[in-house]
């Protein structure tokens, strides 16, 4: 069955984009099919994967109605790998909720999980990277999902607004996705040598009992190899997998994956065991 994670912080600057391209090679890599969904005005997903795409044809288009999904899909060129699908973002997301109103949708929120039925048997995950707002491309997100990945730093500013990242997902359980599991919070850029970093991680730790969650085990390092690989618009596995970096985001995936299916497992048996 499949699988779809979204990656969101209503905060800028956390390592939505790392993290979703990090799932997304990282699961394509060990034969998985996936699909990567850009929500993001930024399109900075879209940008890293090299693609080539009509810019009339993205998840903006896809949300509204306007295209079909089949017609925005394209496929992410790479020397690696041959599983990564992407629908791309469009600088105009950033009018998305302007448009929704104007044209009265009822029930918007649904509009991109009611699109994604048509592919979901072509893919194994559906990876979700989302703008850093609480916004019509993240209820969507959010309601198409399963999962969620919160993906943050070891900094003081990163421990604001996830009490209100924590209300928008208990809103949409309630409302549109009762199914719907926060996987954890993954800090990013960890510097384990300072005082500082291991006094916001211990708050960070409070602040995940707030979202019925955890902190993953794995942290990933601050590491030039995925700033590099980000200015290359290449992968980070590709550009460089003996790294350090290449590592520990595999570390992280191989954590994600056992999270996955012990949820499942406990779904299977008749409930979950992180509410």
């Amino acid at each position: 069955m499949t699988k779809v994670v979204t990656v969101t912080n209503q905060k800028g600057g956390t390592g939505k984009t790392t993290t979703s391209l990090i799932i997304s090679y990282g699961l394509a890599l060990r034969g998985s099919r996936v699909l990567l969904v850009d929500l993001d005005s930024q399109a900075d997903a879209s940008y890293s994967t090299l693609a080539q795409y009509d810019p009339f044809k993205t998840s903006l288009e896809v949300i509204l109605g306007d295209v079909d999904i089949q017609e925005a899909i394209v496929t992410v060129p790479t020397d690696m790998l041959t599983h990564i699908s992407l629908l791309p973002a469009s600088a105009n997301l950033a009018t998305l909720d302007i448009q929704l109103t104007k044209r009265q949708m009822i029930d918007a929120q649904y509009n991109l999980s009611d699109a994604l039925k048509e592919v979901k048997q072509d893919y194994d995950y559906i990876i979700i990277d989302t703008p850093p707002a609480i916004s019509m491309a993240l209820l969507n997100a959010l309601t198409a999902s399963d999962y969620v990945v919160i993906p943050t730093q070891a900094d003081a500013y990163s421990l604001k607004g996830l009490g209100n990242l924590s209300n928008t997902i208990d809103a949409i359980k309630q409302r549109s996705n009762p199914e719907l599991k926060t996987l954890g919070i993954l800090i990013g850029r960890y510097d384990p040598r300072t005082k500082f970093t291991q006094a916001i991680t211990g708050m960070l730790e409070d602040t995940s009992k707030q979202l019925h969650t955890k902190i993953f085990k794995t942290k990933l390092r601050e590491a030039i190899a995925i700033k590099e690989a980000q200015g290359e618009q290449r992968n980070l596995f590709e550009y460089d997998p003996r790294s350090k970096a290449a590592k520990n985001a595999t570390e992280f995936i191989d954590e994600l994956l056992e999270d996955i299916a012990e949820l499942n497992k406990t779904k299977q048996n008749g409930g979950y065991g992180n509410d």
